[in-house]
């Protein structure tokens, strides 16, 4: 055998599978792509599914979520000073009708996540309302009464401070240290491990909420997120302006 073609046995066979690998990747299925048409609602710019607008096969469905949605935005418009209301209406959001395989309403960070299971890339950096129907649902309002804010402020930690910001993070160790996320009330009144406690994110969106509006975990509101975690108050100080208490 010539040593040309001993070199050559590997190089097809690298080459082989980068072909079949490729050709994977190509044909991956696209789950839950949609065209939407881009909106202006309260100053964000929402991406809708276009099943939801005028003509569509949903436009009643729509017609609430998009009012919904608005009410969310106009809360948000309301609470938050001018400065980071500016930045945060930079965040984008974007609504279907209902994803067929993604359920929560979600923020996405990344591209890759979004490529890897065949999910829209266009959704990278945006606030992602899975399912119009959860907007109007007396059960998910009762139980997150400020989601939009949630995830919004998620987009805000990204792409306005930084997942990485030092201020976060020290907040959210030190309230890990001293177990004050480990047992909580629940809106419902049973005690649980507060979802603040999942990763420095979590902390930083489940504060915005209590900071400004009701959180549907202990500290509900700002007063007692003051008196229960006073460094993840001064946090919230420092990023969104004063709160109603001092």
């Amino acid at each position: 055998m010539s040593q040309i073609f001993r070199l050559s046995v590997p190089l097809l066979l690298l080459l082989s599978f980068a072909w079949v690998s490729f050709g994977q990747s190509s044909l991956r299925k696209k789950i839950g792509w949609i065209e939407p048409v881009q909106k202006n609602i309260e100053g964000w710019t929402v991406h809708v599914d276009p099943a939801l607008l005028k003509g569509g096969k949903h436009e009643e469905e729509g017609q609430q979520a998009l009012k919904m949605l608005a009410n969310h935005l106009q809360r948000i418009a309301i609470l938050l000073p001018e400065e980071p209301l500016k930045k945060m209406k930079r965040m984008e959001i974007w609504l279907e009708r209902k994803h067929p395989e993604l359920s929560a309403m979600q923020y996405h960070p990344g591209a890759k996540w979004l490529i890897d299971r065949g999910y829209d890339p266009r959704l990278n950096k945006k606030v992602h309302v899975t399912r119009a129907a959860a907007l109007f649902s007396r059960d998910q309002l009762l139980k997150h009464p400020a989601v939009i804010l949630h995830e919004l402020a998620h987009a805000y930690h990204d792409q306005v401070l930084g997942f990485n910001d030092p201020d976060v993070l020290a907040a959210y160790n030190g309230a890990m240290e001293k177990g004050i996320l480990e047992k909580v009330q629940l809106f419902t009144g049973s005690t649980v491990r507060h979802y603040a406690a999942t990763n420095h994110k979590e902390y930083f969106a489940e504060a915005t909420e209590a900071y400004l509006y009701r959180n549907d975990f202990y500290p509900f509101v700002a007063a007692e997120l003051r008196d229960h975690d006073p460094k993840g108050f001064k946090l919230m100080q420092k990023v969104w302006g004063p709160a109603a208490v001092k």
